[in-house]
């Protein structure tokens, strides 16, 4: 074990963080299932509202300028509402379904993290205690950060299933340009795990193969800290493609 306290709790939360989720332990579909199932009346009930304000806004709207446009666009809104309200929860569950699969396999099953664990292990004891204390530190904020975006992932999935109707009947008046974020969101959500997977997948190899200290240190650094960005930075490339 390394001779310093920072980089024993290092080792310790690395092995945690990574047990628990290469084993699945994270919120998964069955959580947020249960969760939709809760909100899903009220934001039912916020959807219908929405809606029923945003035909009349367009309906006047209409009367007004009296363009065919603005009619293509209350039927484009109305029959977003009608999709988001029917298919839903089984598209988002059947891309969640689908993408863990993929992170699984990509991963080979369920991998054991020993090895990657104890290369860390190692090499911490062969760094010099000042720049495996300051690795060690970055190493577990940037560790706490993947976990926060594991959970933050969960919330805005939750948020994000039950709410996506309302922002379907809000489009009928306000245009799919808040959708179209939502949507996106949605997607770096599906994606994550995927994505996370490959990334952890590179690193194992380079972590397990490498003999420098200081190179496994710093790999294991980026390696959590980029699976962390994955998250916005899919949200953020998909929301600023075409509008549905």
């Amino acid at each position: 074990m390394p001779s310093n306290a920072l980089a024993e709790s290092f080792v310790t939360l690395l092995d945690w963080a990574l047990r628990w989720w290469l084993s699945g332990r994270d919120p998964g579909l069955a959580l947020i299932r249960d969760n939709v199932t809760e909100l899903r009346p009220v934001m039912r009930w916020a959807g219908a509202v929405a809606l029923a304000l945003a035909i009349v806004a367009a309906a006047v709207l209409l009367m007004v300028r009296r363009r065919g446009a603005d009619l293509a666009d209350l039927t484009l809104g109305v029959g977003r509402f009608v999709v988001a309200m029917s298919a839903g929860w089984l598209v988002f569950a059947s891309g969640w379904a689908l993408c863990d699969a993929l992170g699984g396999w990509v991963l080979g099953g369920r991998p054991d993290a020993g090895p990657y664990v104890e290369a860390v292990t190692t090499a911490l004891s062969d760094t010099e205690p000042a720049i495996a204390m300051t690795l060690s530190v970055l190493g577990m904020a940037a560790v706490l950060g993947f976990v926060a975006v594991v959970l933050a992932r969960f919330v805005i999935a939750v948020l994000l299933v039950a709410g996506i109707p309302a922002v379907a009947a809000a489009s009928v008046f306000r245009g799919a340009g808040s959708l179209r974020v939502a949507l996106a969101w949605l997607l770096a959500v599906l994606a994550f795990r995927p994505l996370s997977a490959i990334i952890y997948r590179v690193s194992h190899d380079l972590v397990t193969m490498s003999r420098e200290p200081i190179v496994v240190l710093l790999v294991v650094t980026l390696t959590f800290l980029l699976s962390a960005a994955m998250l916005p930075g899919v949200a953020r490339l998909a929301a600023s493609g075409r509008s549905i």
